[in-house]
């Protein structure tokens, strides 16, 4: 499934430490795109995942308390400019 992530970050330096660790994603994760604010404020990315359960799961361990994450699946019917799904 799609899920389009909204960061809301409180500390942007200690975000790119913690983002880091995020990588490599475990195999059953996928990020697709990355829109970070010019001011680091705020981040929107694209992931595919097979729950917003287990991408948070992941995720937030990971980039707490540099920033607060808010998750939605994404209607793909009717999304516009959707990448092909790898289907994890």
């Amino acid at each position: 499934m799609f899920i389009a992530i909204e960061h809301t970050i409180r500390d942007p330096e200690k975000f790119q430490q913690c983002a880091e660790e995020v990588f490599p994603l475990p195999d059953d994760l996928h990020v697709h795109q990355f829109f970070p604010a010019i001011d680091m404020s705020r981040a929107v990315c694209l992931y595919e995942a097979p729950s917003i359960e287990r991408l948070s799961e992941y995720l937030d361990q990971k980039l707490n308390p540099a920033s607060t994450q808010q998750y939605f699946p994404v209607l793909t019917e009717h999304a516009i400019g959707l990448p092909e799904g790898i289907q994890v």
